[in-house]
């Protein structure tokens, strides 16, 4: 239970970056952000290498999504020092998460997905993201919610979020929920994805950007991404 030692100095951390980031001092925010990441990476790679199985290759195709997580990170804390640059650090931070969930789901391919089950197992979560994706862009007209230019990233993140999360509840079906890193993965990503959700509102919505609305966003994430790096302690 090693990585229970990066974990711990992770939340740690985490309670000091809220702090200064709820404090508006965005730059010392920053720093602390990243170091917070850097630790569910290495808790990522202490459980895996920990393990039953530290051969195992799904491991890094993790611990690679952890760290475009970790990119994602930096670049949406970015857009609120270099003001000048905000959408174009908004729509890095979209696509280096985008490309993380494409390692989660890579990884679940090779690894843990039967294809040769049925093609419900695929089409289901294609069609799950898309409605969850249709609900978002419903926000627009039942909310305040306005995406304006950002509509097309945030769709094609959405998918890609989305789907992610659905094929690892397609996997677990498969595997009867037995298939203990597939289960504790799912639940880390619908954790990921709520906090995602928060963040929706936060950027989008006028009068959300607020410290009980950027406290819950962050909190979501990182229980998320160290749920994420701590399924890999149980690879076989």
């Amino acid at each position: 239970m090693f990585y229970l030692i990066p974990l711990s100095i992770g939340i740690v951390l985490l309670g000091v970056f809220l702090y200064f980031r709820v404090k508006e001092k965005r730059v010392l925010a920053l720093i602390l952000k990243g170091l917070t990441s850097l630790m569910f990476i290495a808790t990522a790679v202490v459980a895996w290498l920990t393990s039953k199985n530290p051969t195992s290759y799904y491991g890094l195709f993790v611990i690679a999504g952890l760290f475009f997580g970790l990119l994602g990170d930096v670049f949406l804390d970015l857009k609120y020092i270099v003001l000048s640059k905000e959408k174009m650090y908004t729509i890095l931070g979209f696509c280096a998460f985008g490309v993380g969930h494409v390692f989660f789901t890579t990884g679940l391919f090779l690894h843990f997905f039967d294809f040769t089950r049925s093609v419900l197992f695929i089409i289901i979560p294609v069609i799950v993201a898309a409605l969850f994706v249709v609900i978002s862009l419903l926000m627009e007209v039942f909310s305040k919610i306005r995406y304006k230019d950002m509509k097309p990233f945030v769709i094609g993140y959405g998918l890609i979020l989305f789907f992610t999360v659905a094929m690892y509840f397609s996997a677990a079906i498969q595997g009867s929920w037995q298939v203990v890193p597939v289960v504790i993965m799912a639940v880390g990503l619908v954790l990921f994805a709520l906090s995602d959700l928060i963040l929706n509102n936060t950027y989008f919505a006028p009068g959300f950007n607020t410290p009980g609305f950027v406290i819950s966003n962050h909190i979501f994430y990182y229980v998320a991404q160290f749920t994420i790096a701590v399924s890999l302690f149980f690879l076989f």
